[in-house]
């Protein structure tokens, strides 16, 4: 079994296997989630599990800091909206329907910034 540790720095070195990836997303480590994500942006990778799991990230739009004026959720959705597949755009758009003014706005403003290209 691979520790997260171990996941981690396959991540910082693009070895880890996309099916990995899904063990970060649902790590409680925040910081292992976001470098998860980054990196399923990169390699346009998804499945159902994964949508899954950003549309419940996608959910933690207070008191869960991400970076600049971002919840952790807001960075989540954008995942979902970067991906090129089309039931993670569907999840998206039904989510982002239900955001306030406010979220909309930062959601689409994380997207603008390519702030996930680290």
């Amino acid at each position: 079994m691979t520790t997260i540790g171990e996941l981690v720095e396959e991540i910082k070195t693009d070895t880890i296997k996309n099916k990995d990836l899904i063990v970060c997303l649902e790590a409680g480590n925040l910081r292992v989630v976001a470098m998860a994500m980054f990196k399923l942006i990169e390699r346009n990778y998804c499945d159902s599990r994964i949508i899954d799991r950003l549309t419940q990230l996608g959910e933690l739009l207070k008191d869960s800091k991400f970076i600049g004026p971002w919840q952790f959720g807001h960075a989540a959705l954008a995942t979902l909206s970067l991906l090129e597949n089309e039931d993670a755009k569907i999840r998206f758009n039904e989510v982002f329907e239900g955001l306030s003014d406010n979220d909309k706005f930062l959601v689409d403003n994380f997207i603008k910034s390519e702030a996930y290209k680290v």
